[in-house]
C-alpha cells in the first residue's frame, strides 16, 4: 500500500510540474464490449450416395460470442483482448482467444487463432458463405464426412492453435503476416487449442488490396507447414516406451516415436485474386497440400463471379478438388443469393450440386438467416 501511495504520489507531481492533469497521462482501463453472431440455416437435400440422406431436410448453426477491448497507452501502442466462445456444444468451446499489441510497428499477437496464411488467403467472390464452398461458417456440402469439405486457405487444417503472431502495417495496400505455433500438448500449454497433437507449425501470409484505375484488386498468397503427430506402422497405434504398439500417446511415448516413426510434414500453399468493378466482382482461389506420406498432393480451387445492386448480391460459383491416390475428384457448383433486411440482418439462399468421383451427385436448396451484433 505504502509503494502505490508514494507511485501516485509521485505521479501527480509530475502532473503538476509539467502542467498535464494526471488523468491525462494515464490510460484508459479496458473495457469490455460483447458481441457475436446467430446464424441458422434450413436445406432439403437429395444424396445419391447414401439413402439415408435423401430427400432429408438438414438443419445447420454457427452462434459464436465475443468479447473485446482495448486501450491506447501514453506511448501510443494500442493493448487489446479478443476472447471468442462457441454458442453451441462444442469439443472446442474457447474458440480465437487471444491479446495483442498494435502501433506504427504493426501488431504482435499472441494466443490461440488460425495461421497467418489462413487470415491473409482470399477466395473467389461470394454472394454469401452460407452453404457456399469455401465457407467459414459450417460445411457447405451434404455429400459424406470424407467429401465434404473444402478450403483453399493453406494451414487451415492446423485450427486455432496457441501461437504467437506478427502482422506487418499496411504501405500501400500491402501487408505480410508470420505465425508459429510450438507443438501442441507439449510446448504448448492450451486447453483451448483445437489442433490434434503434433510438431511446428509455421505459417507466412502476404496480401493486397488496392485499386488500378476504376477496379479494385486483392491478390493474396499463403504457406504452411505443420508436422503430423508421428504414429506407428499399425494404423491408429502409437509407439510406447518400451517400443512395443499401443494406444496411449503420452508426451513421452510422442518422444520416443519421433525417432523411432517420425511423422509426416503436411505443407500448404495457396494463393488467390479478385478484381472488382462497378458492383461486378471476378475471381478465384488455389491450394495444393503436399502431404509428405507417399500420396499426391491434394489440389483445390474456386472461381466464381458476383454482382450486388442496393442490399441484392448474387453469385456463381464452382470449385473442385482431386487427389488421385485417394480417388477423390469432387466437383462443387453454387448459385448463391443474399438480402440485406437491415443493419447486421441478412437473408440468405442456395442453390447446389455436389459431384463426386463415383458419379453420385448431392443437390440441395437452402436458406439461412444471420444476424450479427
Amino acid at each position: 500500500m505504502k509503494k502505490a501511495l508514494m507511485g501516485t504520489t509521485a505521479l501527480v507531481a509530475a502532473a503538476v510540474t509539467t502542467g498535464v492533469a494526471a488523468e491525462e497521462m494515464m490510460a484508459e482501463p479496458i473495457s469490455i464490449s460483447v458481441g457475436g453472431n446467430s446464424h441458422w440455416g434450413i436445406a432439403i437435400v437429395d444424396n445419391e450416395m447414401n439413402s439415408d440422406t435423401s430427400d432429408d431436410i438438414a438443419l445447420s448453426n454457427d452462434v459464436e460470442l465475443r468479447f473485446a477491448g482495448s486501450t491506447v497507452l501514453d506511448s501510443g501502442v494500442e493493448v487489446g483482448v479478443r476472447i471468442e466462445i462457441e454458442g453451441e456444444e462444442s469439443t472446442d468451446q474457447g474458440d480465437e482467444t487471444y491479446m495483442y499489441l498494435e502501433g506504427s510497428f504493426g501488431t504482435i499477437r499472441v494466443g490461440n487463432d488460425d495461421t497467418a496464411s489462413y487470415q491473409m488467403s482470399t477466395a473467389a467472390p461470394y454472394a454469401t458463405y452460407f452453404y457456399g464452398i469455401n465457407t467459414p461458417f459450417w460445411v457447405g456440402s451434404f455429400s459424406g464426412p470424407n467429401s465434404n469439405w473444402h478450403s483453399t486457405f493453406a494451414g487451415v487444417n492446423a485450427g486455432d492453435s496457441a501461437s504467437v503472431m506478427y502482422f506487418s502495417p499496411v504501405i500501400n495496400g500491402f501487408q505480410f503476416g508470420v505465425s508459429y505455433a510450438p507443438e501442441a500438448g507439449a510446448e504448448a500449454r492450451s486447453d483451448t487449442a483445437s489442433r490434434a497433437k503434433g510438431g511446428d507449425v509455421v505459417s507466412i501470409g502476404a496480401r493486397f488490396d488496392g485499386a488500378f484505375g476504376d477496379a479494385g484488386v486483392t491478390v493474396a498468397a499463403g504457406y504452411a507447414s505443420q508436422e503430423k503427430e508421428p504414429m506407428s506402422a499399425v494404423t491408429g497405434s502409437y509407439i510406447q516406451a518400451d517400443g512395443t504398439v499401443g494406444s496411449t500417446k503420452t508426451d513421452d511415448v510422442l518422444r520416443k516415436a519421433v525417432t523411432a516413426a517420425p511423422g509426416a510434414t503436411e505443407t500448404d500453399y495457396n494463393a488467390g485474386v479478385v478484381v472488382s468493378m462497378s458492383g461486378v466482382s471476378v475471381g478465384g482461389s488455389y491450394r495444393a497440400t503436399d502431404h509428405d506420406d507417399g500420396s499426391d498432393d491434394t489440389e483445390q480451387f474456386d472461381v466464381g463471379i458476383s454482382y450486388g445492386e442496393g442490399p441484392w448480391t448474387i453469385s456463381l460459383n464452382y470449385g473442385e478438388k482431386t487427389q488421385d491416390s485417394a480417388g477423390t475428384d469432387n466437383t462443387y457448383a453454387r448459385l448463391l443469393g443474399n438480402y440485406n433486411l437491415g443493419p447486421g440482418i441478412n437473408l440468405a439462399g442456395a442453390l447446389g450440386q455436389d459431384t463426386l468421383a463415383s458419379d453420385e451427385n448431392t443437390t440441395f436448396a437452402g436458406v439461412a438467416m444471420a444476424i450479427s451484433f
